[in-house]
């Protein structure tokens, strides 16, 4: 798969077997895409400096300014193509990351927004694009409500129609407070051209047409403040769909100026077919520190840091895998876990984190470092020692002394593991192992 991210924020896909790009190019092969990053301020739109069809042209973006563009990485899952863009416009700074790792169907973007204004601005972010998908202009459409995730999908190979076993391409937000759009591919140039927020719709999404999709974020920001947008591309040719997860926290009682808190997680797996986790990334805040042998419900992580690694998880079909850990912190503020992770597929596992919990239906975990009693071994009460091999022991007329009973605490059931299958991605380039690459803005 060849992954570019271009000097003004186009976005672009291409993967092996396809001739063309998966977003809308006039089939260029390395041209960029109508497919990016967009900001409305004002009367004013900005956005990539070069597009391709009237439809998205007739939006009148402004083409940002660049700024600067690097790239580091390996493209390991344990250091990944990093594609760092920043650009200027409209009194705003936008500093954009681009992460693959070979082998995912997906790549992650965060769009940090900084006004280097003097005044306070209102601003709706986009990122909006014109499908393509497996060399075909026309598909179908879907919403996904578990993760905020807007849908391209081709038609079914077999059938001709909308079923599940089309590919997709999809973005999925990974901030709260996204509006979505699915529609033809001109009117949602319409809807960003309008410069609003987008207004959470599927038009026509089981008509077989030129289509396009689109997530926004809108907020006001005060002077030299920034507010990060994340997201996840996702673009499977096997028609998988990226899993949701869901992360909580509950405070252990007894709690002081530190507290040992229960951190729940559950993976949903929306696809017809069982999924087996190749990581679950849970990364720690610096107030909080993991509770070794704690994990429940998952094989004991490796811990680096603040970064655990939980592997051997199988996620049945249509279903959920929960699973939790201890950490230690503040007792006054909830310390931050966020999780994330892949599927042995390639599939992306948005992120989540424990801010947006309000509930957490989650067992209480004993600590590894505080062993129950068994019924086999009662404990003495204060009032009452344990006899001494001098001491002779009681009648059955006399009281027994007193005794605890076992409590092993709650624990969820441990997940079978299972192999699965890793998609194996070959680059287009003709540079080995190079996964994600700069598109430099052609002169016009």
């Amino acid at each position: 798969v060849r992954i570019a991210i271009s000097d003004t924020l186009n976005c672009s896909i291409n993967y092996k077997g396809d001739s063309y790009n998966e977003f809308y190019n006039s089939r260029s092969a390395t041209d960029p895409a109508d497919c990016g990053t967009f900001l409305a301020v004002g009367a004013e739109l900005f956005g990539p400096g070069e597009l391709k069809s009237r439809a998205a042209v007739s939006t009148g973006a402004i083409a940002w300014t660049p700024v600067s563009q690097t790239k580091s990485g390996t493209g390991t899952q344990a250091d990944p193509w990093v594609l760092t863009t920043v650009v200027r416009g409209g009194g705003f700074e936008i500093t954009q990351t681009d992460t693959y790792s070979t082998g995912n169907d997906f790549y992650a973007t965060t769009s940090s927004v900084k006004n280097i204004s003097d005044t306070a601005q209102d601003f709706t972010l986009y990122h909006a694009a014109d499908c393509y998908l497996q060399d075909n202009d026309y598909g179908f459409g879907e919403y996904d409500a578990n993760t905020g995730t807007v849908i391209c999908r081709a038609k079914d190979p077999e059938t001709g129609q909308h079923t599940d076993r089309g590919r997709v391409e999809q973005f999925v937000p990974t901030t709260a407070g996204s509006n979505y759009y699915y529609s033809s591919f001109n009117e949602v140039w319409d809807k960003v051209k309008d410069r609003e927020p987008l207004p959470n719709k599927l038009d026509h999404a089981d008509d077989n047409r030129d289509n396009g999709m689109a997530l926004s974020w809108t907020r006001t920001l005060e002077p030299n403040t920034t507010a990060d947008y994340s997201l996840i591309t996702s673009f499977s040719p096997k028609g998988q769909v990226a899993l949701s997860s869901a992360t909580c926290a509950v405070a252990q009682p007894g709690a002081d100026s530190t507290a040992t808190r229960t951190i729940g997680v559950t993976i949903t797996n929306p696809n017809p077919d069982v999924k087996s986790v190749q990581t679950v990334i849970a990364t720690l805040s610096d107030d909080a520190t993991y509770v070794p042998q704690s994990a429940s419900g998952a094989p004991e992580p490796t811990v680096a840091g603040k970064v655990l690694t939980f592997k051997d998880l199988e996620l049945p079909a249509n279903g959920s895998v929960k699973f939790s850990f201890l950490i230690t912190g503040s007792a006054e503020v909830t310390p931050l876990v966020k999780i994330s992770g892949t599927t042995t597929s390639g599939a992306a596992i948005a992120e989540s984190d424990t801010s947006a919990s309000s509930t957490c239906d989650f067992p209480e975990l004993p600590k590894p470092d505080q062993p129950q009693p068994t019924p086999e071994q009662p404990q003495p009460t204060p009032e009452q020692p344990q006899p001494t091999p001098e001491q002779p022991q009681p009648t059955p007329e006399q009281p027994q002394p007193a005794g605890g009973k076992s409590s092993d605490g709650n624990k969820l059931a441990s997940t079978g593991a299972n192999t699965g299958v890793a998609i194996a991605l070959v680059g287009l380039l003709g540079v080995a192992g190079v996964g994600l690459v700069a598109a430099k803005r052609r002169a016009r």
